[in-house]
């Protein structure tokens, strides 16, 4: 059995505790490392969203390739992308995530999330995709804290390339992040997103 690197290991663990935090909130959906057949499934969405063409959809594609261009080893950063899906027989693809950690730099990015729910009264990840991403960041951070790799509060916590203003809005009303100034992207610290996700639920044994 081929041995896992430190930062799958990170990942591995973030996932456990965040599926954790899942069923302590009683929320119907379970969080996996993105799989080629996730992948697949996006590429084809892509497709069918050209016939149908809807305003401001991130372009996966791109970001997928990438995703697995990106070598640690020369460029210093580690990437991880997650899928989120209901928690039933079919597990139906919910929403991607794509995560970036620059060690060097002591940041934690949060490349794109979109979710993919239908709208239907009761969706777990309605009005919750950012809390959910957030939440997931914060367990990141702490994860690698544990493990050595960077001391999360020195952590400078991003938003990268938010698509428009109305997002960016939306953003900084609903969580503690601040614009950087001129840019489309927004930030914040660890502390601060700790108090805002409430850490006492993040006291989980796994």
């Amino acid at each position: 059995m081929e041995r896992m690197t430190l930062h799958e290991r990170v990942i591995n663990e973030t996932v456990t505790i965040m599926n954790a935090v899942f069923s302590k909130l009683d929320v119907s959906l379970i969080i996996k490392c993105i799989r080629r057949s996730d992948i697949i499934w996006q590429q084809r969405r892509a497709r069918r969203n050209l016939r149908q063409p809807e305003k401001h959809q991130l372009n996966w594609k791109w970001l997928f390739n990438e995703y697995r261009k990106n070598k640690p080893q020369n460029s210093g950063m580690e990437q991880a992308a997650y899928v989120f899906c209901l928690n039933n027989l079919q597990q139906e693809r919910a929403a991607f995530l794509l995560t970036s950690c620059r060690c060097l730099s002591e940041e934690l990015e949060l490349n794109a999330l979109e979710n993919f729910y239908r709208k239907t009264a009761g969706h777990p990840l309605k009005r919750n995709m950012l809390y959910y991403s957030l939440c997931l960041m914060v367990i990141y951070a702490e994860v690698l804290n544990e493990l050595g790799i960077l001391k999360k509060e020195r952590v400078r916590f991003v938003i990268k390339d938010v698509v428009n203003d109305d997002v960016m809005r939306f953003y900084i009303s609903a969580a503690p992040l601040s614009q950087v100034s001129q840019e489309m992207e927004c930030e914040s610290t660890y502390y601060l997103l700790r108090e805002y996700i409430n850490m006492d639920l993040f006291n989980i044994n796994v």
